[in-house]
């Protein structure tokens, strides 16, 4: 009896690897990104539990696993797909599954779909539909009917969360302030020198701690610690540390260009937002020594050794997103957890470069970044349906016609073709990514759902 709940929407909820004979029995898995994705394992049984309002998917079956049994569950209302199963053997019963965008998604599978309600009397179906869910078939074998006619009202646990009980406040308080140098008259934490600069009374007391004029995440001290950077406490400013690893592959490079980091700049420089990019100039990014193929867990000690450098009060944390840019990682790209917020993403330029040849090198850095910084800056499923939608790249699908107006970096259609976020103004179904930044989240990361 577990709860899994409110989760990276970008990752998040739960991972199987290399496990064999688990079970989920009457658990409630709500609101995640990838609720529970399963790779390598052998035996699964997920039977009376719960999944709703899943993001990216319920349960996502990736790679070389065999015998997945689902009994008696309620998946319902995922905002991509409810399952989503490649090259595995499986039987789905007695089951719920409606009121998501596709409900299965097959891959080269053999699946026993029998007796399971899809929302209607009608069985599930192969266009999308607002309750019915929808079966996407890519080859192997599956069988469908006898489906149930009406919902069965066993299915699913038999308890719910208690999310005030389980409340957890997140704070951007440091837990040590920056030192700061010279004389401070007034002992508010900022020195004379900084505050006669930007019009403070050096002898007068002010709340520098919790001050941030321009609502860009940095309170005072942070300004004034990032002053050696020109930073503006009266303008909004984005930091990232970049470190890379030396390709392994001739004539590549993994260090961005500086061609396009200051396209990059100009585009934010647009919204009178002020973006620092540290490539060894901001007193951090370096390159670091060559691994591939290496596992989140590793992932999250290159974070400590090269961004905080196992520093618990690295002044750092807090003031700069951080990329790690790869040829081979853990994923084509993606926004994770570096220590209790999310602050960072993951660039695998090979991956992606194998999956795109047409794209040069650069520029598919240049790209992920301004996608994957749009996550650490809030910019998620939830807010709007283009974002990480893939059923939106099928051209003429309902979801394609949908979106097509939302013209961002953040629309997979998009990612490598339009180099900006949305401004909104581009009719029905766009949306306004500019105006929607959380220049705090990642320092107080959220994924709250309306419950």
């Amino acid at each position: 009896q577990t709860a899994i709940y409110d989760h990276n929407d970008n990752q998040g909820g739960s991972l199987f690897q290399h496990s064999n004979n688990i079970s989920l029995i009457n658990c409630n898995v709500i609101h995640n990104g990838f609720a529970t994705r399963i790779r390598n394992c052998t035996t699964m049984l997920f039977s009376h539990c719960d999944y709703k309002w899943n993001t990216h998917s319920a349960i996502s079956v990736e790679t070389s696993t065999r015998n997945l049994t689902i009994d008696n569950c309620n998946i319902t209302n995922s905002f991509r797909y409810s399952l989503y199963i490649t090259n595995l053997e499986s039987k789905i019963t007695n089951s719920n599954l409606y009121s998501s965008l596709v409900g299965i998604r097959f891959e080269k599978s053999t699946c026993d779909l029998r007796n399971n309600w899809w929302g209607s009397p009608l069985g599930p179906s192969l266009f999308e539909h607002p309750i019915r869910d929808r079966i996407c078939y890519l080859g192997g074998k599956i069988r469908i009917f006898p489906w149930l006619t009406k919902q069965n009202t066993h299915a699913g646990s038999n308890w719910e969360i208690n999310y005030q009980h389980f409340q957890v406040n997140t704070s951007i308080e440091r837990y040590q302030e920056i030192s700061l140098p010279g004389d401070d008259n007034d002992n508010d934490l900022c020195p004379n020198w900084w505050e006669e600069k930007w019009n403070y009374n050096p002898n007068e007391y002010n709340d520098h701690q919790h001050l941030d004029p321009d609502n860009d995440g940095l309170n005072n001290l942070e300004e004034c610690y990032t002053d050696q950077w020109n930073s503006n406490p009266f303008k909004q400013d984005i930091f990232i540390e970049f470190d890379w690893m030396e390709p392994h592959c001739e004539n590549a490079d993994n260090k961005p260009s500086e061609r396009y980091k200051e396209q990059l700049i100009s585009k934010f420089e647009n919204h009178n937002i002020t973006l620092h990019l540290d490539t060894g100039n901001l007193d951090g990014g370096e390159v670091i020594p060559y691994k591939t193929n290496f596992s989140y867990d590793i992932l999250r000690d290159m974070y400590w050794d090269y961004f905080l450098h196992n520093d618990l009060n690295n002044p750092r944390k807090g003031i700069f997103h951080y990329c790690l840019i790869a040829d081979y990682g853990p994923l084509g790209g993606f926004s994770f957890f570096g220590w209790d917020q999310l602050d960072s993403f993951e660039i695998s330029a090979q991956i992606i470069q194998n999956n795109h040849p047409q794209l040069a090198r650069d520029w598919i850095i240049i790209m992920v970044t301004f996608h994957e910084l749009g996550h650490t800056l809030g910019l998620f499923v939830d807010d709007h349906a283009g974002i990480d939608n893939q059923i939106a790249t099928k051209p003429l699908t309902l979801q394609w016609w949908k979106n097509q107006n939302y013209r961002s970096c953040m629309h997979y259609r998009y990612t490598y073709k339009i180099f900006d976020y949305s401004d909104g103004t581009n009719g029905q179904g766009d949306f306004n990514d500019w105006e929607n930044l959380d220049f705090v989240f990642f320092k107080q990361s959220h994924f709250e759902w309306p419950k």
